[in-house]
This record gives C-alpha cells, structure tokens and sequence, in this order.
C-alpha cells in the first residue's frame, strides 16, 4: 500500500450545531492540490458537478471550465449563475459521468471532483487523458457515519483507491483521509445533532437511524461527521 497522508480533528459537540451542507463544498486541501498545477492553459473537467461550487471556485483560473451532472436543474442554476457573470470560458452539461465518453466533450487535461467519485468515473477518466495529465478528487471515505451502520455505495477504503488508479492507468502522487469526528456527551446530543442538520428524516427513511440510535444505546458517543479521501494522480 503507498503512503497516505492522515489528518483527524476531535471536536465537541455544540448544541443546535448543522452539519451536512457544512462539509459538502470544496475544502482547502482539494482546492490546493488542484490550484498547485498551472491552470490557465488546461481544460479542466468537473464532474458531477451540481450547480458549480467547484467549477466556480476555479473558473478564473483556468483556460476553460466545463461541467458535468445528472440533474438538470442543477446545470440550470449553474447555467444561470454562468451566465450573470459574464464567464464565456465556463459550459455546464446535462452528462451520466458513468456513461458518456469524456473525449466527447473535446480534450480535456485535467478532470476534478468533489464527492462525486466511481470506479467508472475514474476509468473514463484515464481513457480520455494522455500521459501526464491529472485527475484530482475528493471522494467519501468508509468512514462517513460509520456509526450508523451504513456504508455509501460511493464510499472508498485506501485499498480501493490505489486498485481503481492503478487499473485505470494512474500513478499516484497525493493520498490522503482526512476526518473530523464530533464527540458527544449524551445519547440525546446525538439525535438533536441530526435533527438540527435536517438529516433525521432520510437517515429514519434508509435505516440509518436506527443503526445509530443502536449505537448510541450501547455506549457509543462519536459520530464521524466527515471522512474523505483525497487524491491527486497523473495518468502514466
């Protein structure tokens, strides 16, 4: 297994805190690992892009930005937001980033992502870059609310990345997890934590609620509010 970079933060829990939309946007260490490469001559690829929070983030400094989703009217507001500020370099597509072909879409050199991650992605990925372009992402780790019990299916352990790179036809320069646990002093800091985030419905929907409720009966006082894994690779 190559070396990974580990980072962990350990924080109370403070009464009413939300939480979910507080970690979905493009944290520091993606956008460095992105921002550390000369941007203004490439063509970068976001995918699963939503309404454009990282393809906004980078668009003045990149050559040209283009943007892909399943949800139309995600690229409409993204498309709309485009278009209000004047960027002429910035296109957003209606794509299945696990279905299309990228070369479609006119060379690209550099494709990123933000919580939106596959096997799929990553191979249609190193089918459409030439040696020595990049791919950087940050992608759910195994971790994400393991106390619930419940694994996302766009989750990735180390194992699993260094696999779908190296299949892919990727050589590795960056990995990293990076999570942040919230420790709890009481059952009930815990359920009002998911409440004040507005996720107790969908977890009471998918059976995550009662995995953590199980948790939290038996003892348990962490909840892993963020994991992620961080990745910067180049195409051999």
């Amino acid at each position: 297994m190559a070396e990974w970079n580990r980072h962990r933060i350990e924080r109370l829990y403070r009464a009413g805190e939300k939480g979910e939309a507080d970690h979905a946007g493009p944290g520091a260490t993606l956008l460095r690992l992105i921002r550390d490469e000369p941007l203004h001559d490439r063509t970068i690829l976001d995918v699963g892009c939503g309404s454009g929070r990282l393809t906004f983030a980078l668009a003045k400094d990149a050559g040209r930005m283009i943007g892909i989703d399943r949800s139309h009217e995600a690229i409409e507001r993204a498309r709309q937001r485009a278009a209000a500020l004047r960027l002429d370099r910035v296109t957003f597509h209606c794509l299945d980033a696990e279905a299309m072909n990228y070369r479609d879409l006119g060379p690209i050199s550099l494709v990123v992502a933000n919580l939106c991650m596959s096997n799929e992605i990553i191979r249609r990925a190193g089918a459409a870059l030439s040696p020595g372009d990049l791919i950087v992402f940050a992608a759910f780790h195994l971790d994400q609310w393991k106390e619930s019990g419940r694994v996302s299916r766009y989750a990735y352990g180390e194992g699993q990345v260094e696999t779908a790179l190296s299949e892919a036809g990727f050589k590795q320069i960056y990995l990293g997890v990076e999570r942040e646990v919230l420790s709890l002093a009481t059952l009930d800091e815990g359920l009002s934590y998911l409440e004040a985030s507005g996720m107790s419905g969908k977890w009471k929907a998918d059976g995550r609620w009662e995995g953590f409720l199980t948790y939290l009966q038996s003892g348990g006082r962490e909840l892993t509010v963020s994991a992620r894994v961080m990745v910067k690779a180049r195409r051999r």
